[in-house]
């Protein structure tokens, strides 16, 4: 016994700083929303949909955090037999041993409070660490990403108390501990102490994307490379080269630090059809999807089929097309191989995708997942090529004369994940938890933070709200 005591405790003391401080080859990082798994027709996507080989990194998306330091599964139909997301993405590790499995705490909808809470107490942060590590050995993982959106600046110091506690209490284990985080000066000064979190974590994903927003009621783009010529001040640093540079220059080892690439595009409406550049004035977000459902985004397997002409911004390199009165701004495989170009060029650690069921995965476009096998590729030191999808041919034109701009002095929206609205007169949520729809009982709404998301029951089910579950209907009262 004290043999194994004395081994714990040599990798307690050594192990982190081995695991941390060494980096072998460059990440792919893959987000997986387990929620499409709820989704319709082309656009459902179940665990075993993943091609186990175009990702080295695979994020299970998302377990929330308790306000008593628990890890709360907020689907429990992960585990039923008619899903399986769990069981499915554990036996991915099976087709590729090589391929490493962590889960996400938290995310967009999961809010601060619970983070700040446990962050801030030292039981907590003690308690949280047994649970996560009980959480991974239980379901065989290879670690945790923790994803708080975001500190405060009062939580900043506790934010590197709650990793630090992870680290120490993974160590032993060799479980790897990542961090999800908002990239931009405006989000990343405020909220982290980047020289400590660097110290305590393997990798620091970069969230370069929905860095511009709504801003100004005006057109722009997603996640640009490099600023506008006509940007200045904050604005200028509102892209991605400007979010590396930052990290880099305080204190992020660049192995360390993977670039995050949008699957999907922001999407606006037009206040005149016919004034479709970059800048050009909107009457507010874009119209959802067939898929994804969500006001003012588009997945990209929704944008290739829409077949709307494209362009390429070439100042600030990133894709845009328009139909009518909608204009989206995405990363199309050129721009992903640009982007690969910049990790390259700063020796970064990698890139991440945000997220893996919105790429073209059952290839109606052309070649299956062109985003993901365009960045496993260039990242591998191929070309990362593919053939051309079903979006009429990028054409490289200069930028259109902007005649509205956001004033220099606009604070830049914060980046987050993609997240759903809900349309007005729709279900309002009053409290978070999973309702079942008040007309249909094979439709369900899960609510966080006041928004809800809707979801389908596979054909023939409905949804249980004594066990938060879609159930065989003689099971429900409908």
């Amino acid at each position: 016994m004290m043999r194994v005591i004395t081994l714990a405790g040599i990798l307690l003391v050594l192990g982190s700083s081995f695991l941390l401080s060494v980096v072998e080859s460059k990440e792919v990082v893959c987000y997986y929303g387990t929620w499409a798994v709820y989704r319709q027709g082309n656009g459902m996507f179940s665990a075993d949909d993943i091609d186990p080989f175009l990702c080295t990194l695979l994020v299970f998306a998302f377990v929330d955090i308790g306000s008593d330091g628990s890890v709360r599964i907020m689907d429990h139909n992960i585990f039923q037999p008619w899903v399986d997301t769990m069981g499915k993405f554990q036996a991915l590790k099976q087709r590729n041993a090589a391929l490493k499995t962590i889960v996400a705490v938290g995310g967009w909808n999961a809010g601060t409070q619970n983070f700040a809470a446990v962050a801030a107490s030292q039981q907590l942060r003690a308690n949280f660490a047994r649970n996560a590590v009980a959480f991974l050995q239980q379901y065989r993982l290879n670690g945790m990403d923790i994803d708080w959106e975001y500190p405060a600046a009062g939580d900043r110091a506790n934010f590197v108390l709650l990793l630090k506690e992870l680290r120490n209490a993974f160590a032993p284990y060799n479980f790897l501990l990542t961090v999800a985080v908002g990239a931009s000066e405006y989000t990343a000064s405020v909220a982290y102490d980047i020289p400590a979190i660097a110290q305590n974590v393997n990798y620091i994903h970069l969230m370069t994307y929905d860095m511009q927003g709504k801003i100004n009621g005006v057109t722009n783009h997603n996640a640009p490379i490099f600023a506008a010529s006509s940007d200045t001040g904050a604005l200028a640093k509102v892209n991605v080269q400007a979010a590396v540079q930052y990290w880099l220059s305080k204190g992020a080892p660049a192995a360390k630090l993977t670039l995050g690439i949008p699957l999907y595009g922001r999407t606006f409406t037009l206040s005149n059809p016919a004034q479709n550049g970059v800048g050009a004035l909107v009457q507010g977000v874009g119209q959802p999807g067939p898929i994804t459902g969500e006001a003012g985004m588009l997945g990209y397997n929704e944008i290739c089929v829409n077949r709307w002409p494209s362009q390429i911004d070439t100042v600030q390199l990133a894709a845009y097309a328009s139909s009518g009165n909608q204009w989206v701004s995405y990363d199309d495989t050129t721009v992903v191989r640009r982007k690969c170009d910049l990790i390259a060029q700063y020796g970064l650690g990698g890139g991440m995708v945000w997220s893996i069921e919105t790429d073209d995965f059952k290839g109606i476009c052309g070649p299956k997942n062109p985003l993901l096998t365009t960045l496993k590729g260039c990242v591998d030191g191929n070309s990362g090529t593919v053939a051309p999808t079903a979006i009429p041919a990028t054409t490289i034109t200069p930028r259109p004369a902007v005649t509205t701009k956001p004033a220099a002095t606009t604070k830049p929206a914060a980046p987050t994940t993609a997240r759903p609205v809900t349309p007005a007169g729709q279900f309002v949520c009053t409290q978070d938890g999973y309702f079942r729809h008040p007309t249909n009982c094979s439709k369900f709404y899960r609510c966080a933070s006041g928004t809800a998301y809707p979801f389908n029951c596979p054909s023939g089910l409905y949804f249980n709200e004594a066990i938060s579950a879609c159930d065989w209907p003689y099971n429900v009262k409908c």
